[in-house]
């Protein structure tokens, strides 16, 4: 008897989120005021950040219900998460989307309605998000009709591939206050998901496939809107708009490749807040890794992002797939663009088995006088990189010895054993993007590692 082929069935998903304000804290220390969503996928338990910057974890995701904020929905009001959760599903499946504004907690702060648009889906008007075409935008201002309804969202993705949704209320202030979040449609029985982006699985893409996937979202802000919304400044012209930020999933370096977090904050507790969203990016050449980056530009600026020691192969682009897919290590990326690229560990080589250094190169010291050494001598230690603790200038082969993370950095990669290798920039090649508010190197600015 011929085997009988199981076949996937379509699922329905239900995601609930709360539009509200809260606190960005900048990789320089700067702390913002922000409009945003919190909230996730019904079924898993939410974990965030709350305005003191300490991780609340294993909290029951609220069902959201008409009328006036409930209590267990108002321990979430003023915590608003950037960037918003990942939406994340198959193709066929349907999409639940329930929204509610739970108002600001910031009293000086406008009380706006808000909306969800579900960026380059193919969905009917009602679902678009626009207020003026679509459902009308959630106000949180009792005195308003509507105030305390639910809307609830819903689709049926065809397309897979890499979109997002943002707030298309008032969208110039809403989106560069924060109200964004990454969406992922997957292929029918892509193993990735299960889990959603960034957690290592992986599964075909417009024909080729991939070992896992990252999400890249790209945004950046000026912080005089920030000030202007929460009552703390002159109201802002937004064609004045000149930012001084530029974030990678709603950080910046060195964040992105997980140093220089203040206590109580790490990037173990920033990831169980934001799941997905890791942008430091990791591939083994031994397995020849296939990393699938998933570009998001949600910001107001065209950003080119470069990449050292690879050429990636651009796959597609706004959601459908490349008849001839390209090799590139710069690309630009319009605001509201979507492409995707594929790194190919595999392909990177170096002289010799473990890979070999000039022998000029002095990158190593002696530990006990300081004095610089030759980078062949692998029993001394490298010299650390005074820009990014935990990390060292390369001094010596490709591939270890393991080093220590620094404490209070949270190190590296969780799913990796700490390792001095090679690490390879890709960030913002208008380099001033690569700064915090001035100060390089910063922004955005992350790296690739390969590893064995």
């Amino acid at each position: 008897m011929a085997p009988v082929q199981v076949v996937a069935q379509p699922a329905t998903i239900t995601y609930n989120l709360y539009a509200t304000d809260g606190y960005w804290t900048m990789a320089d220390g700067t702390k913002l005021y922000s409009y945003g969503f919190i909230g996730g996928r019904v079924g898993q338990p939410l974990n965030y950040i709350n305005q003191a910057g300490t991780l609340v974890s294993g909290v029951t995701l609220p069902t959201p219900t008409p009328g006036p904020v409930s209590p267990t929905e108002l321990p979430l009001q003023g915590n608003a998460q950037f960037p918003a959760p990942i939406i994340y599903c198959e193709t066929g499946d349907t999409v639940i989307i329930n929204l509610k504004n739970l108002g600001v907690a910031n009293k000086k702060a406008p009380n706006d309605p808000h909306s969800i648009h579900l960026h380059a889906l193919d969905v009917d008007a009602a679902n678009d998000g626009v207020p003026e075409t679509s459902i009308a935008a959630i106000p949180a201002n009792a005195k308003l009709p509507g105030a305390g309804n639910v809307v609830v969202y819903m689709f049926t993705p065809s397309y897979p591939g890499t979109y997002m949704y943002h707030c298309h209320q008032e969208a110039d202030i809403h989106v560069t206050m924060g109200m964004y979040g990454a969406m992922v449609v997957y292929n029918t029985g892509d193993a990735a998901a299960a889990t959603g982006p960034g957690t290592g699985l992986g599964g075909t893409l417009h024909g080729q496939a991939y070992d896992k996937d990252y999400v890249m979202l790209l945004s950046d802000t000026d912080t005089r809107i920030h000030s202007s919304e929460a009552g703390m400044g002159a109201n802002f012209n937004m064609v004045n708009y000149s930012p001084q930020y530029w974030f990678i999933n709603g950080i910046s370096f060195p964040q992105t490749i997980h140093a220089g977090f203040v206590a109580p904050a790490s990037f173990a507790n920033w990831i169980l807040a934001h799941p997905g969203y890791d942008p430091f990016i990791t591939g083994s050449v031994g397995a020849g890794q296939r990393v699938l980056l998933r570009m998001i530009n949600m910001g107001f600026e065209t950003q080119p992002m470069h990449m050292h020691g690879f050429h990636f192969t651009v796959i597609g682009t706004d959601q459908r797939g490349l008849t001839h897919p390209y090799e590139k290590n710069t690309i630009n990326i319009g605001s509201g663009e979507t492409y995707e690229i594929i790194v190919d560990f595999g392909d990177w080589t170096v002289a010799g088995a473990a890979g070999t250094y000039h022998t000029g190169t002095y990158t190593r010291y002696d530990p006990l006088t300081g004095a610089p050494l030759l980078n062949t001598v692998t029993g001394s230690p490298a010299i650390p990189d005074p820009f990014a603790p935990g990390f060292a200038y390369v001094g010596g082969p490709v591939v270890g010895p393991p080093i220590p993370p620094v404490q209070g950095t949270g190190g590296l990669p969780p799913e990796l054993p700490p390792t001095l290798g090679q690490y390879f920039p890709f960030h913002n090649h208008d380099d001033y993007k690569a700064t915090n508010n001035g100060v390089y190197p910063g922004g955005q600015f992350t790296m690739l590692m390969p590893v064995p």
